[in-house]
């Protein structure tokens, strides 16, 4: 076996060769140009699918930033109404409850206000209800009391006698 020994000569090709191979690689240019299109075309259309999807959801996002700064915007003055609301309903609660002095009722929201109402009005009960019981334990009947003499049962005879002498003496001064 004889091996093949080929020569390798650095030689300028002719026209014609330069022709034929420039012609080659434009056709394998076209080719794989054709292919590198057939192989990307489906993800060529996703990623034009994508890019769409990106620009509306872009446009919704803008939509729903402008409609959370005017849903925060609404809060506060909503917020700012409400404090004001509270502020009144504890100037109704105070003028419609002479009984209750104004600072003790208080509460950043209706429902506070309302258990402050409540202790409040809990508190002056019990205190009426205590000036009642004290009112009626301190009676004191209209008019004199009826005149009696002074009790005798547990006096001595002899004491007895000094009081009759007491107020014998007193009716003649009289």
């Amino acid at each position: 076996m004889a091996e093949e020994i080929t020569e390798i000569t650095n030689e300028t090709p002719t026209a014609e060769d330069y022709a034929a191979l420039k012609a080659e690689l434009e056709a394998e240019r076209t080719k794989a140009t054709g292919l590198v299109e057939q192989a990307t075309k489906e993800l060529q259309g996703k990623v034009t699918t994508l890019e769409t999807e990106v620009v509306t959801k872009t446009q919704d996002i803008e939509a729903l930033k402008g409609q959370l700064a005017e849903a925060s915007t609404n809060f506060e003055g909503a917020k700012a109404a409400y404090a004001y609301a509270v502020e009144d309903f504890k100037k109704l609660a105070a003028a419609s409850n002479p009984l209750i002095p104004p600072e003790v009722i208080f509460g950043t929201t209706v429902e506070e206000v309302k258990a402050s109402l409540a202790r409040t009005n809990k508190l002056v009960a019990n205190v009426q209800e205590s000036l009642a019981k004290q009112a009626v334990a301190s009676v004191v009947p209209a008019g004199a009391p009826a005149r009696t003499g002074p009790n005798v049962e547990g006096m001595s005879t002899i004491e007895k006698i000094n009081l009759g002498l007491e107020q014998a003496k007193k009716k003649k001064e009289q």
